[in-house]
């Protein structure tokens, strides 16, 4: 009785898991659909740069709209210009990371490894504030200079430009492709590459001819993904673009909440989603030619080496300077800024100033915003992180007992479509819709965008599942119920707390979809960094940030110890 009865509960939790995962899809469609109306609605024109509500006569409409086709083209352009030139430099400095960390043994190497986990557990915003903080115009960078030379010049200046956008999106980006990149190339087969030496060929061209088409794969893995992050981001051009430099991402939320031209907004969002959904096809097909032309098996780790040779220490002391002032010297200064008081930059002064003290930590807790905010950060991740797991999970399940039936490529490109919409996108057609979101609609947006990160990451680890403990499975109860509790869940906890941990610190950072939808009484911490941040409190700004951030940080370290002591 008490088995029927459980069998029963099973049943209904696995039928009340595929609807929600039905419903979630069929609302972001048609939110998605909602942002892109009212581009065949409301009339728009595009003046001065801006995008404003058009009531001119047809002839002025059709220079207007002449004059809109080039702006919306530069910007498109400009977008994915930057993007790629962000890749390019966390591929510059993620690559010789990765054969660095998966080849040799020198000091440092599993701290390096560990700063993977940074892009996962540190928001944007966060970063952004880092440099700030050391490279802005009375950052410490410019405050030491001025203090060496005794000068009241600012030396760098890059900062809020273009040059300041893609270095801060390259190096903050770089460790996924390290990690990525790594884990295969600690794998590698040597039998090519000994082949090729044994001709003579010597380590550039091997790297050129062999190598790099066995890593291919994971370089192709790796890029694509770091590429929309770049072409997607929101607080980083926001905080440091210059006039002229703005992205589709940005002019949208302007568009959208500052001149209240939803026409517009609308054709952006069009823009920039159907370049994104190229993008991803693009990746699509390049991920198999890659995977056929690389045919390659990866091995047993192979045993580190120490760096040898003149010019492979030099390399390694090159990469290794970048990375320590372009990623670890802005986390530095956030450390610094939080744990200082205000610093007064002029002739003389000293760069580091100040006095260590706790009181801007003090000072954003004891804020009447803190606790709320706090609230709403645990809140909207906890139940964000919980459906958007329940969401890869249920569709990891299905695709796996899909393909034993009958493979279909169709069903594996499903989950890469909500890549393809940005947060800034789904919030204003949200907009659209209620015109004054809820935290529901915040909890439910936020899930339809992080599903497909939690579905790869339990998918994987699903994969690893043999075909005859499949069918020993089937053997023992043909219920899809059993199967699911029994089988599939246990199977996959390491993956699903993996999954999990990264959706919460996804959704605890996310300042974006808070920030478009404008939500009333209602708050987080990114939101509230950001606006200390606005507010040119940027000392409490740091420490604010440093407590999300550790909050993001202890959620990975017990998902971690968690899955180590499952391996036990």
């Amino acid at each position: 009785m008490n088995f029927s009865v459980g069998k029963s509960a099973r049943g209904a939790a696995c039928f009340f898991s595929l609807l929600f995962f039905a419903l979630v899809v069929l609302g972001t469609v048609f939110v998605l659909l909602a942002s892109f109306s009212p581009a065949f609605s409301l009339p728009i024109s595009f003046s001065g740069g801006g995008l404003v509500l058009n009531g001119s006569d047809a002839a002025g409409e059709f220079s207007d709209n002449v004059f809109g086709v080039v702006f919306v083209a530069r910007i498109a352009l400009f977008t994915i210009f930057q993007a790629a030139m962000s890749l390019l430099i966390a591929l510059a400095i993620g690559l010789p990371a990765a054969f660095f960390v998966a080849r040799r043994r020198f000091f440092g190497r599993s701290f390096l490894l560990s700063l993977s986990s940074v892009p996962l557990c540190l928001p944007t915003l966060i970063m952004a504030l880092g440099y700030v903080t050391f490279f802005g115009m009375s950052g410490i960078a410019n405050r030491f200079l001025m203090a060496l030379f005794s000068s009241d010049k600012r030396f760098l200046t890059f900062l809020y430009s273009f040059a300041g956008i893609i270095i801060a999106q390259g190096f903050y980006n770089f460790p996924l492709i390290m990690a990525t990149v790594a884990e295969s190339w600690a794998r590698l087969p040597q039998n090519q590459a000994d082949s090729a030496r044994l001709l003579g060929a010597g380590e550039g061209r091997i790297f050129a001819t062999v190598t790099f088409y066995q890593l291919l794969p994971s370089i192709i893995s790796s890029s694509i993904p770091v590429f929309l992050y770049c072409f997607f981001s929101f607080m980083i051009v926001l905080l440091f673009g210059s006039v002229g430099g703005t992205t589709l991402e940005v002019q949208i939320y302007q568009a959208a909440r500052s001149s209240l031209d939803f026409r517009a907004a609308s054709l952006l969002a069009l823009v920039e989603t159907s370049i994104a959904v190229l993008i991803l096809w693009a990746y699509s097909f390049l991920e198999k030619k890659a995977g056929s032309r690389a045919e390659t098996l990866l091995s047993a780790p192979l045993p580190l080496k120490k760096i040898r040779g003149r010019w492979e220490s030099l390399f390694f002391a090159l990469a290794a300077l970048l990375v320590v002032v372009f990623f670890l010297f802005p986390l530095a200064g956030i450390v610094f800024n939080a744990c200082t008081t205000s610093v007064k930059s002029g002739v003389g002064s000293s760069f580091l100033g100040g006095r260590f003290s706790f009181s801007s930590f003090a000072k954003v807790v004891s804020s009447g915003q803190f606790l709320p905010a706090l609230s709403g950060t645990l809140s909207t991740a906890f139940m964000t992180a919980s459906f958007s797991t329940l969401m890869g999970f249920v569709y990891a399940v299905f695709l796996k007992i899909r393909e034993r039936k009958s493979p279909s490529r169709f069903f594996k490109v499903v989950p890469m479509l909500p890549m393809a919409v940005s947060s800034v996108v789904m919030g204003f057609g949200l907009m659209v819709l209620f015109r004054r979101g809820n935290v529901i609609h915040l909890i439910l947006a936020q899930t339809s965008l992080i599903w497909p990160f939690a579905f790869r990451q339990i998918y994987a680890q699903l994969s690893k599942l043999s075909d005859d403990t499949f069918d020993a499975d089937r053997l023992l109860s043909s219920r899809i119920s059993d199967s699911v509790f029994f089988l599939y869940f246990p199977y996959c906890l390491r993956g699903i707390i993996s999954a999990w941990t990264f959706c919460f610190a996804f959704s605890a950072g996310d300042t974006a979809l808070p920030l478009v939808l404008s939500l009333k009484d209602f708050n987080t911490l990114s939101l509230f960094t950001y606006r200390l941040a606005g507010r040119y409190k940027f000392h409490e700004a740091c420490a604010c940030g440093i407590i999300l951030a550790v909050i993001c940080a202890a959620f990975f370290a017990v998902s971690n110890k968690i899955k180590d002591g499952g391996r036990k």
